[in-house]
């Protein structure tokens, strides 16, 4: 059954279709550069905030005086706000647009570092970390569907390792803020360096709003077909300029677009939803079970100075900046499940050898194996979730699987406390790698294909017009 354009939010598929096949045929030119170094730099300052209070924990011990216990629900508040950010923030952005969420999530996050500067006490310092989450989640959630829709599916993978060189750009600078500032500055350092994060983020929003157009396909489907054909038509003008345009890849046919109640029905939809998001749960879990505990385990576990612990912490932010870069020879050319399950057995082989290790070279080396190849696995999922959606419903469905996802990170927090104290460093490597296996299998086994392939391709096979659904 179809929707009158602008009744319901939808307009003839036919239409639709075509805009995203001809922004899909399009090379690669400076538009694309330029919102991929926006996005970038967002991206950075999103990963700033996490990282560096893994980083200041032994810090905001010291200066508040806070037990292991209160840094631990610090930490798992901020993966609390990721959580609603990711379910308020994914909705919103199929509502208003995934520029509109860019915008205010950018804001929101911002101001929450701002606040956690601020925070007088425990209390206040749980609420700013909720709201930093929010607006991070929100605008993550965002960034990674616009990546998804805006640039063209052949090299859809390429511009998410791009986007994920931000972690290999900012965590070196976070380490060695860490190292050369937090020893030797005052108690309350690290509140300096929150505001600075906040401050620049408060700055990049504008850059967002006047800087990058709306997503072509979002506008499609709410029925503004006349600023998605603009922004097509502006962009084929410059590659024309360049040479001719392949023609168009055909639109899948037999298929229609849905209001978004009618897809969140479809047993395809939520069997993919789910799977992704048990699986971005359990990546998320191993991931923040070293990443968020791994310093303190230096320092209280191995008995080595902050000095030393951040030293080796910068080594491997340095050796992780070979992970976009191993990403581009495979990320378009493997399908994404089968990496994700790949990466994932590998994951747990430098993790279980971190727990063990005890000489600073082997702790040093496998800690930065931990490091690429985690971050691997993120890349993967980043570019895998929102392909795995159809656009009526994909801001919502992508912020689900990474709110379920960073369940993950706020279960690290607690989790990671109990674990170490129990079991130590071994315990809490081993939990983390079986995290990581365990959580992967349902995502090679019923995970959709997506790589190089159309995103109405992959929806076509999954809200289908007669599967789950009533007419």
């Amino acid at each position: 059954m179809k929707h009158p354009a602008g009744s319901t939010g939808e307009t003839p598929t036919g239409e639709s279709a075509d805009l995203a096949a001809r922004l899909d045929r399009l090379p690669v030119m400076l538009p694309h550069v330029v919102w991929i170094s926006i996005l970038t730099v967002n991206l950075m300052l999103e990963y700033y905030d996490n990282a560096l209070f893994a980083y200041i924990i032994p810090a905001i011990k010291e200066s508040t005086g806070l037990g292991l216990g209160r840094i631990g629900m610090v930490s798992t508040a901020f993966f609390i706000g990721m959580v609603l950010g990711g379910l308020v923030g994914g909705r919103l952005s199929d509502r208003f647009g995934r520029r509109w969420v860019l915008v205010w999530g950018t804001a929101l996050y911002s101001s929450g570092a701002v606040l956690t500067m601020f925070a007088p006490n425990y209390e206040l310092l749980l609420v700013s970390r909720v709201i930093t989450g929010i607006g991070v989640q929100a605008a993550g959630a965002a960034l990674l569907v616009y990546i998804a829709e805006m640039f063209p599916s052949a090299t859809r993978g390429r511009f998410m390792s791009v986007v994920t060189s931000a972690f290999v750009i900012i965590a070196p600078v976070v380490a060695l803020l860490a190292l050369v500032v937090i020893p030797d500055g005052g108690p309350d350092t690290w509140r300096h360096l929150f505001g600075v994060g906040g401050a620049i983020g408060l700055l990049i929003a504008p850059v967002v709003r006047f800087c990058m157009p709306e997503s072509v396909r979002w506008c499609a489907s709410r029925g503004r077909m006349p600023e998605a054909a603009d922004t097509v038509g502006k962009l084929e003008a410059r590659a024309l300029r360049r040479g001719p345009l392949a023609e168009p890849r055909a639109a899948p046919a037999g298929t229609e677009s849905p209001p978004v109640r009618r897809i969140l029905r479809n047993k395809r939809t939520i069997r993919t939803t789910a799977v992704l998001s048990v699986g971005f749960f359990g990546s998320t879990l191993g991931l923040y079970l070293f990443q968020n505990w791994a310093l303190y385990v230096l320092v209280d576990g191995l008995a080595y100075t902050k000095g030393h612990a951040y030293e080796i912490q910068l080594i491997w932010n340095l050796v992780y900046a070979v992970t976009p870069f191993l990403a581009l020879l495979f990320i378009d050319r493997a399908e994404r499940k089968t990496a994700v399950f790949v990466l994932s057995v590998v994951a747990a082989v430098p993790l279980v050898a971190f727990g063990l290790a005890t000489e600073s070279r082997l702790v040093t080396a496998t800690g930065g194996l931990c490091g690429i190849v985690t971050g691997l696995v993120v890349t993967v999922y980043y570019a895998y979730i929102p392909e795995a959606l159809p656009t009526a419903a994909r801001g919502l469905g992508s912020g689900v699987i990474k709110s379920v996802g960073h369940c993950g990170g706020a279960a690290a927090g607690v989790l990671g406390a109990a674990l170490y104290g129990g079991w130590g460093n071994t315990g809490l490597m081993a939990v983390a790698a079986a995290s990581y296996i365990v959580f992967a299998l349902p995502v090679l086994f019923f995970g959709p294909r997506t790589t190089n392939r159309p995103l109405e391709g992959v929806a076509a096979e999954e809200p289908s017009t007669t599967e789950g659904v009533r007419t």
